[in-house]
């Protein structure tokens, strides 16, 4: 019973262990169900955008991040689009990094044109723009690549819990072949699966693009949406998200 509830206890701390800081993994039936829009997508095109933001973590000093306008073709719609649209997502990137390495970097999904990724996304503050619901700590956490023919290679390699076994995970990654087209059964399968998430209209989770530090009068401090309290109700739960905090002084 002791040799249970230690490895019981050791797998629960695996993400801290593994990344240095709180990993809020939530399984696709919830992600389906909060976000706006859901389905499978090409990468049509990457560009610079002009909106940066600063994340506080205490291996990140001098690094700022820049956000990418990735233009993704819908090849399968499930939730809030159609087949051919094209979604406007923000994706983020390391715009300017410091002479320090950036040890426990944000889940980052570094997109190249042709990728395909599974994408749960929620509405932005700029107009017709779109990110990932686990943006910007996690992006990878919500943004799912299917474009990887060898698992072994899959971002998520090192992540058990989100891996073709995983039963919940598993109909993501089974939704295209290894040429990265969609499989018309795995897709009928997924849609029936989560036919109720599907039908939720996510209405008020928002993604906010631009954070910045806020400190307590205890000195304390957390990341925030820019110009929005951290204690304001209606965040999406994004602040857990956010990095553990840290003394302000350090």
């Amino acid at each position: 019973m002791k040799a249970r509830i230690v490895l019981m206890v050791f797998t629960v701390l695996i993400p801290s262990i593994a990344f240095g800081r709180f990993l809020n993994i939530q399984q696709p039936d919830i992600l389906i169900k909060n976000a706006k829009l859901v389905f499978v997508g090409r990468v049509i095109s990457v560009k610079p955008s002009s909106l940066w933001t600063h994340l506080t973590y205490p291996t990140w000093e001098g690094v700022k991040f820049r956000w990418l306008a990735v233009d993704v073709e819908v090849m399968e719609p499930f939730k809030g689009v159609r087949k051919w649209d094209i979604v406007h997502t923000a994706m983020l990137s390391v715009g300017h990094k410091g002479s320090e390495p950036m040890y426990c970097p944000p889940g980052m999904l570094e997109p190249e044109k042709g990728d395909v990724f599974f994408s749960c996304l929620g509405p932005t503050p700029q107009p017709n723009l779109f990110a990932a619901l686990s943006a910007p700590y996690d992006e990878d956490l919500s943004v799912f690549s299917l474009h990887r023919n060898n698992p072994n290679e899959h971002h998520f390699g090192d992540m058990p819990w989100l891996s073709r076994e995983n039963k919940g995970f598993g109909l993501i990654f089974g939704l295209v072949d290894n040429g990265g087209k969609m499989i018309p059964a795995e897709a009928k399968k997924f849609r029936e699966t989560y036919a109720k998430e599907i039908a939720i209209v996510s209405t008020n989770n928002m993604v906010y693009l631009e954070w910045e530090r806020y400190v307590n009068q205890a000195g304390w401090q957390r990341d925030g949406p820019k110009g929005v309290s951290p204690t304001t109700n209606g965040l999406n739960g994004q602040v857990n998200f956010s990095p553990v905090t840290f003394p302000a002084s350090r």
